[in-house]
């Protein structure tokens, strides 16, 4: 058999491998954090702009601040769903971004330790399942329309975390540790020419989990029993998140050597972001909210990677530190046998991402090559987010028993933006805009 019949032959078996090998990894692969660094977290903090560093205390401080986890004395257990609709728009024309839907579920279990441990450790989770997939990750050539930025919404997220109280310590005091669970999927394809020239192929792959770390620190000025606290403050930092497979083919025994290629690339990513928040409540009834969330989206480094080590990396993303203030209020009316909150919130999420441009491709090693420039089409946009939500608390017994309904929505508004280049070379510049929805609601039980 001659070398170019093996290769003509060779050719296809690799195609075929390669693409139920992915096909298989696109089934098996999760990550994590991504709905809620876009929309939030949990019933109550999406109503109010994403927020709740300072305040939140139930399940959804594991996402929020695990030091909040520290504050809770009664058990939760809370489900409920969220789905949402992307109206895109490039050139003028509808731009198709699947939108999120799925199933959120959290709990909050304080330990019953005794002694010096008393009210003192609370562990809680968080969980949020897409409805249709496990995991969806896009890595597309540079020169392909890209949301990289929006694009992350059909992922799994598994949080969980402990919160600490220090009261008798400093009381009003919380510190918290949480995780953000994920896994990478590694792989080999080995392709050989058996002796009967035909070709085989075998496929080995393992799940690799990593933990993104979240801690924070809480401070709520302590008040008289029964009281609501008039002020606190709160700082979190969530490490970046991060799943991503490779697929390394391998071919042996074949009458010519070829390079081991790698398929695959990062499918999810989250940056490192620090939280800043107070709250404030001028009246009992009323708590005034101002957050600040910084994204450091500079370690972004690109979803691709070189399919061999000798090939050509796409152009550094150049995404920048980006801040995101927050306000929101919310507006507590209550009775003795009923609760109702009243919840608004405003955003303002810049984008990390500099306008579709045209870039310099980089070597395995990350350094730029001088001459070899391609269109690099990362599309984004500033958003104004509003968000609203109402609350319905059922109280059913004398100590902190009730049942627990929260509504959201939420609506992000896109900037017009446009980019120096167009959908094809040599087009003149391109715009992007449209917006955002999202909506949902949980129910829960406090026991």
């Amino acid at each position: 058999m001659s070398r170019a019949s093996v290769y003509r032959r060779c050719v296809p078996a690799l195609r075929l491998a390669v693409v139920t090998s992915l096909a298989w990894v696109s089934l098996v692969a999760s990550a994590s954090a991504s709905p809620p660094d876009l929309f939030g977290f949990g019933g109550r903090t999406q109503g109010l702009a994403m927020t709740g560093t300072s305040y939140e205390t139930g399940y959804e401080a594991v996402y929020a601040n695990p030091a909040g986890l520290g504050a809770a004395r009664t058990r939760n257990l809370t489900i409920g769903f969220t789905g949402g609709g992307y109206q895109l728009r490039l050139d003028g024309m509808d731009a198709p971004l699947t939108p999120p839907r799925g199933i959120t579920i959290g709990f909050a279990l304080p330990l019953p330790f005794g002694d010096i441990l008393e009210d003192r450790l609370v562990f809680g989770g968080g969980f949020y399942t897409p409805a249709e997939v496990l995991l969806r990750g896009n890595i597309r050539f540079p020169q392909a329309l890209q949301w990289t930025v929006l694009e992350r919404a059909q992922v799994v997220a598994i949080l969980v975390g402990l919160g600490i109280d220090l009261h008798g310590v400093v009381d009003g005091l919380q510190i918290g540790i949480g995780v953000n669970a994920l896994a990478n999927v590694f792989g080999e394809l080995a392709v050989r020419l058996d002796e009967t020239n035909s070709f085989s192929s075998v496929v080995e792959t393992q799940l690799v989990t990593s933990f993104a770390p979240i801690v924070g620190v809480r401070y709520e000025h302590p008040a008289e029993d029964g009281a609501r606290s008039e002020w606190g403050v709160g700082l979190s930092y969530r490490h970046e998140v991060t799943s991503s497979f490779e697929l390394n083919v391998a071919t042996s025994d074949l009458p010519i050597t070829l390079p081991v290629l790698t398929v695959g690339g990062l499918v999810q990513y989250d940056p490192p972001t620090l939280l800043a928040e107070g709250f404030w409540r001028p009246v009992p009834e009323l708590m005034l909210v101002l957050n600040l969330t910084t994204r450091f989206w500079s370690a972004f480094n690109g979803v691709q990677i070189p399919t061999t080590a000798m090939g050509l990396d796409a152009p550094d993303p150049g995404f920048s530190i980006i801040p995101s203030p927050r306000v929101a209020a919310e507006y507590h009316l209550e009775d003795a046998r009923f609760a109702l909150d009243l919840r608004l919130g405003y955003g303002f999420e810049a984008s990390p991402a500099p306008p579709a441009r045209i870039a310099n491709r980089r070597t395995s090693a990350g350094q730029d090559v001088p001459g070899d420039t391609v269109p690099f089409r990362i599309l984004d946009n500033h958003r104004h987010v509003m968000t609203a939500g109402l609350g319905w608390t059922i109280k059913l017994g004398e100590h902190g028993e009730a049942i627990v309904i929260d509504v959201n929505g939420q609506l992000h508004v896109l900037m017009d933006r446009t980019h120096e280049i167009g959908q094809t070379d040599g087009a003149p510049p391109m715009t992007t805009g449209g917006y955002l929805g999202q909506a949902g609601w949980t129910i829960g039980a406090h026991f």
